[in-house]
């Protein structure tokens, strides 16, 4: 369970940091932890394993047992004609039987099985390692809605101000009514984009809560900072973590079953003896003799042989599968690493270059406007760009933590020692 352990850390630590220092949530709110918790123990996706397992172990309590002892009673020369009628020349013969397995047999069989299992539990950490990167991301879209919420309510707000300061401009008669209505429509269209991102919350809200069946979620926001990044980690550092990754574990826990099924196959090309032990009476003289019988079939190596050439090329073709998986792998990790290199270095132009510089423009041109040097027109203009250019903010954050969770999704790996950049 160690990787198991290890896979639920690397999902968990780094992007949101109150989840990461402990600290207790606020009421009303949900942690990253809590969510990953309520997923783990109460998804119905992971519940189906524990009955698989049952079977398992169950079969596993099958493949040990020892060939099973037989009991045989056989009764001769009876109801004949002549010497032989009734039962005055019987010969009453009670043996045992049983087989010995030659080829390790046994063992070969419970292996089988116990690569089976192994392979399940390969499966159920895979599983639970999607489903806690898809919790994560989910997570993350929450608390990007929230930022986006926030934004819009500010937006939302400053046209309320506007038109405000509009009214009383265009009553002293310094305006055209016109620039009023176009505020009020200005504000109308703030207050349908703060709808939505109101939506798009509540959204994002009953997405997550059905990670664990939970259709009436009981906390009103997620707890997370989006602007929490992950320091540069060269590639070439990545790379030597991918064979970390769960996929892989699955492939290989299918070659150690292709492996042990060709062991079974080829101890099958070993012929069992059968073996039966038993005391015949003889009716007319009252005599008993012992009476001994071995058996063995022929031909079990080449009937056999079909069976070990399905195994072989089964095996082959898992081990072909897990270099293919490993190259395609390879592909998926530079492109991802790219895609957070474009993302981070995006998010820091923005904000240390674009957003103060719209900052500024805008503050410049509301006070302009209000001496009369910008028109309206170019004042909402600066309010648009200010606040596209604070959404491009949340979306390169979000991208940025997006492909952190890949790339420990992919490398099965926490990127560790990260650092707090306040938005």
């Amino acid at each position: 369970m160690r990787f198991f352990s290890t896979a639920i850390t690397s999902i968990a630590v780094a992007f949101l940091s109150y989840s990461s220092s402990g600290m207790a949530a606020p009421s009303g709110a949900i942690r990253l932890d809590e969510a990953l918790k309520a997923t783990l123990e109460h998804n119905p996706a992971l519940a189906g394993y524990h009955f698989k397992a049952d079977a398992l172990a169950g079969e596993q309590t099958t493949a040990s047992l020892r060939p099973e002892y037989r009991i045989a009673a056989e009764l001769e020369n009876v109801a004949g004609s002549g010497d032989l009628h009734g039962t005055q020349s019987g010969e009453l013969t009670i043996a045992v039987s049983s087989v010995i397995e030659l080829g390790n047999k046994r063992d070969a069989r419970a292996g089988v099985v116990t690569a089976r299992q192994q392979q399940l539990q390969s499966e159920q950490r895979l599983l639970s390692l999607d489903l806690l990167s898809a919790v994560t991301r989910q997570f993350l879209l929450l608390v990007a809605a929230q930022e986006q919420l926030a934004i819009h309510k500010d937006a939302a707000q400053l046209a309320r101000s506007t038109q405000d300061s509009l009214r009383k401009l265009v009553q002293a008669g310094r305006l055209p009514e016109a620039e009023l209505l176009r505020a009020e429509a200005g504000l109308a269209r703030a207050a349908i984009a703060l709808q939505q991102a109101e939506q798009q919350v509540r959204a994002e809200r009953l997405r997550l809560s059905a990670y664990w069946a939970d259709p009436t979620p009981d906390f009103a926001t997620a707890q997370g900072d989006l602007y929490a990044l992950i320091p540069s980690i060269p590639l070439t550092d990545l790379e030597s973590r991918l064979d970390a990754n769960p996929d892989l574990a699955v492939l290989v826990s299918e070659i150690d079953l292709r492996s042990a099924e060709l062991r079974e196959a080829r101890s099958h090309q070993r012929a069992d003896l059968e073996w039966s032990a038993g005391v015949r009476r003889f009716e007319e003289t009252g005599d008993s003799a012992a009476v001994l019988g071995l058996s063995m079939p022929l031909g079990a190596s080449r009937r056999g042989s079909g069976a070990v050439t399905t195994a072989t090329a089964q095996h082959a073709g898992a081990e072909q599968a897990l270099e293919s998986a490993r190259i395609r792998l390879q592909g998926e990790l530079t492109a991802l690493y790219d895609e957070q290199q474009q993302a981070v270095s995006e998010l820091a132009m923005l904000r240390t270059r674009v957003v103060p510089a719209l900052k500024r423009a805008l503050r410049e041109t509301a006070q302009g406007f209000d001496v009369g040097r910008y028109s309206y027109l170019e004042f909402t203009l600066a309010q648009s760009e200010f606040l596209d250019a604070q959404l491009a903010v949340i979306d390169a954050a979000q991208r940025a933590q997006h492909t952190r969770i890949e790339l420990e999704r992919l490398t099965g790996t926490a990127i560790t020692d990260q650092h707090e950049v306040t938005p």
